[in-house]
């Protein structure tokens, strides 16, 4: 049963649902108008105190750091933001940029990766790996962590899997929240249980129409589904057992522990799709920046 903070957060979203504020990834909506839509909401999160953005530039994607006051120097943090693979950008990213900021006394980098439908695969993998490697090769010496959600999550985890057939150095941590990891309908995500209203099955088949042709569907890159996870690194898994992403989550645990690596999941009841980003709004949340932060100490 989900808590009462949880319930209010939910009743609150469904009512800027209604009047505009907010939308659901079912579909409905011309892609430019959700990406202004999310991209409006996301601004809206609340910033950090004592966090301080620092402008970037990584390879040609304008990035921030978002600098904690008083921040450690042991690790980074890069946050790869969610938004269904159309949405986002470095600016948007600043709410949980700087919560994880705050929360870990980490520098936290994050960047505006090129979007669909203007660039379809492979130029978010491309720009998240890229990333990745800069911001290795300015940290040579320091353990780098990867988290994101959605979207984002699922481009954590490939940007690990091209770090591991590249034969890179590997982030010290991988942090996904809510991925997807297929594209090509492999997965049976109309199951009973299902209560997700911002995220349904139909619309992850037209967000996919955006990002890939259906023959790219089945490349690992694409949907990880058809990785077998092998030589990954440590991975802290968290999702809502009643959204439509559940089985991707599942699954990536299965094959995690299948292989023998490190792996820590949890499902939450009657939340919603990518809940961890509301951070301290509600005792779920919480209780996962609360893990990711101990996550990442005790991998550093």
């Amino acid at each position: 049963m989900a808590s009462k903070e949880m319930e209010q957060l939910k009743v609150g979203m469904k009512m800027m649902m209604e009047k505009g504020f907010a939308v659901t990834f079912d579909g409905s909506m011309d892609p430019m108008t959700l990406r202004n839509t999310i991209q409006a909401a996301q601004e809206r999160m609340a910033i950090e105190p004592d966090v301080t953005f620092i402008p970037e530039k990584i390879k040609d994607m304008d990035a921030e750091i978002s600098m904690p006051a008083g921040a450690r120097q042991d690790a980074v943090i890069i946050y790869i933001h969610g938004g269904g693979l159309i949405c986002g950008n470095a600016v948007s990213s600043r709410g949980y940029a700087s919560m994880l900021a705050g929360e870990s006394k980490l520098p936290v980098y994050a960047f505006s990766y090129r979007l669909a439908p203007e660039n379809k695969f492979p130029a978010a993998v491309d720009d998240c790996f890229a990333a990745y490697k800069a911001i290795q090769e300015k940290h040579p010496d320091k353990p780098v962590f990867l988290i994101g959600e959605s979207g984002g999550a699922y481009l954590s985890i490939v940007t690990a899997m091209k770090a591991r057939d590249n034969g890179m150095r590997m982030p010290a941590g991988v942090i996904p929240y809510s991925p997807v990891i297929d594209m090509s309908g492999a997965l049976n995500r109309v199951r009973e249980g299902n209560k997700d209203f911002t995220v349904t099955p139909e619309g992850l088949t037209w967000l996919r129409e955006f990002y890939c042709s259906a023959e790219e569907a089945v490349n690992p890159y694409v949907s990880p589904y058809y990785d077998d996870m092998h030589d990954m690194p440590p991975m802290l898994l968290a999702w809502d057992e009643s959204e439509s992403l559940s089985v991707d989550s599942e699954d990536i645990q299965r094959k995690l522990e299948k292989n023998g690596i490190e792996c820590h999941a949890k499902s939450y009841p009657d939340c919603f799709h990518a809940f961890a980003t509301t951070g301290r709004g509600t005792p779920e949340s919480m209780e996962i920046l609360q893990d990711t932060i101990a996550f990442i100490n005790a991998h550093i």
